[in-house]
């Protein structure tokens, strides 16, 4: 073989090799996004988006209005999201923010722009611990409510939860004449 050829196959090789190594990181890359969490994540931050869109909808002045005594208030409402975002979080294996204790988010927040504040910092703690858990793991189980779930189950109940207080918003805000922003019309 001749000097150019030689060089030709080491090019053609290295370029074989670049294009195989290449392909098989986006093969592991297109299937964690063609996966249960690029799915989810995806359903996740439609809802979680349209909460704090909502959220940001209504005037700072309606952030105590409830629809009758003993029910939470919209502020309450955002904190209770935010409890339930940094609780399940925790049983992901994440860690809580220092100085975060969900239990009192209800009852310590006061303004609008603190349960914003709030409420962005628990939907992206909980992304980042849903992101954590490796596909291989989602089966296995742990203690909740008092019985066993799986890690799976557990990332569920995040969007359920979110996609539930979402509805609740939006009666809320309906009830305060404030129109979701993804329902107003572009006129």
């Amino acid at each position: 073989m001749s000097v150019i050829s030689n060089k030709i196959l080491r090019v053609f090789f290295v370029a074989v090799l670049a294009i195989f190594l290449g392909s098989n990181a986006f093969a592991q890359d297109g299937e964690k996004a063609t996966g249960f969490h690029a799915d989810f994540l995806k359903a996740f931050d439609d809802a979680a988006g349209k909460v704090t869109s909502l959220a940001e909808e209504i005037p700072a002045e309606k952030y105590d209005w409830r629809p009758a005594e003993g029910v939470r208030s919209v502020k309450e409402s955002l904190m209770h999201i935010a409890g339930a975002d940094f609780f399940l979080a925790m049983s992901l294996g994440k860690d809580l923010p220092e100085g975060i204790n969900p239990r009192e988010l209800e009852k310590t927040i006061e303004t609008k722009e603190a349960a914003m504040e709030m409420l962005k910092k628990s939907i992206a703690h909980v992304r980042s611990a849903i992101e954590a858990v490796p596909a291989e793991d989602l089966n296995n189980e742990i203690e909740l409510f008092n019985g066993k779930a799986s890690l799976r189950r557990v990332i569920m109940i995040v969007g359920d939860h979110m996609n539930e207080h979402l509805g609740q918003l939006i009666a809320y805000a309906r009830s305060n004449d404030v129109v979701p922003p993804w329902s107003q019309s572009n006129n």
